[in-house]
């Protein structure tokens, strides 16, 4: 399965039923292989040095027995397609690891959702539903490329506090803040969480506390490493089925930035907000307004589950299997 490329429109500011923020026009990336199968089912990717490292919800389909599969692109080979038009769609490189009881160790194994990497040391987050309780955890480990395998070594595993049991609602990013790892759950609606709150451990994956976070309707589905001014950028989506589910308030967004009775609750939301770790342990809402993605004409929702920075350029962002696996780029607005 080969996913199409359309064609690349500079970002602008624009009408688009939700007020005044700026509407973006993403470029789809050409895929092709295993990665390109909707059953790849991408849910989380991060860099490490020059290379993307994009992380399947379920490792273990492309690899053998006992091991794992992950997919690599280098850096210059999507420069490279963002600079010339045209060209063949990238083939990732599948990269087998090796690590033993990770997903065996889990009871009610339901996918990995996050990572992030620093050095030789990884950590990712698990969801798992034990019984008709959701719940996560936090993987740390190191990692070394032994005859063309990554060796990772888990080294610990926590329990994630979600302090919410909705189905299918878990950690679904990570980010790191020096020897910090914070995790932020998909819902932090008024409704459902009233006291939205981010998870802090150390470089051990011990738990050491809590941090405050914006109400954020909808998902949060992942977010790009900080800057040195603490700033970070996540995805906030909205799939209407799940409007029982996820019960939305007012959506604070319209609310500051936009006209709240432009608000359509049968129209996807796929938008990037960006958010500040500030130095008083507390993730705010910068006053950037939302990134509102152009939405397909047909009304389909894409469930942009992994997200990067790319470099001063603007972002990388994937879906998992709806509508299909797309890898797009995001300018930055003008």
């Amino acid at each position: 399965m080969v996913v199409a490329c359309v064609f690349l429109v500079t970002a602008a500011a624009c009408a688009d039923g939700s007020g005044s923020t700026p509407t973006v026009q993403l470029r789809l990336l050409p895929l092709a292989g295993p990665l390109a199968d909707p059953l790849a089912e991408v849910s989380g990717m991060t860099w490490q040095g020059d290379t993307l490292v994009i992380m399947p919800q379920f490792p273990d389909l492309f690899a053998g027995e006992g091991l794992m599969g992950f997919f690599t692109i280098r850096k210059q080979e999507i420069l490279d397609v963002l600079d010339n038009e045209g060209g063949e769609p990238f083939l990732p490189q599948l990269v087998l690891c090796s690590g033993p009881g990770l997903l065996r160790i889990v009871h009610g194994f339901d996918g990995l959702e996050a990572m992030c990497t620093t050095g030789q040391s990884f950590y990712m987050t698990v969801e798992a539903k034990e019984d008709t309780v959701m719940a996560g955890y936090l993987v740390a480990g190191h990692f070394d490329m032994v005859d063309g395998v990554v060796i990772m070594d888990m080294t610990r595993m926590s329990s994630i506090p979600l302090g919410l049991n909705i189905p299918n609602i878990a950690e679904e990013t990570i980010i790191l803040d020096g020897e910090r790892v914070i995790t932020i759950s998909e819902a932090n609606g008024l409704n459902i969480n009233p006291a939205p709150q981010a998870k802090v451990f150390n470089a051990n994956a011990e738990f050491t506390g809590l941090m405050p976070m914006p109400q954020i309707e909808y998902r949060v589905t992942d977010a790009t490493a900080l800057d040195s001014d603490g700033r970070f950028w996540v995805i906030n989506y909205f799939y209407p089925p799940e409007r029982e589910k996820l019960d939305p308030a007012p959506d604070p967004e319209l609310v500051r930035f936009g006209d709240l009775d432009s608000f359509d609750p049968d129209r996807c939301i796929e938008r990037l907000l960006e958010l500040r770790l500030t130095d008083d342990d507390r993730i705010i809402r910068t006053d950037s307004p939302p990134l509102n993605l152009e939405l397909l004409a047909d009304g389909e929702c894409r469930n942009w589950e992994a997200m990067v920075r790319l470099d001063d350029r603007g972002f990388l962002l994937m879906t998992d299997k709806y509508p299909g696996t797309l890898l797009a780029f995001v300018p930055y607005p003008d």
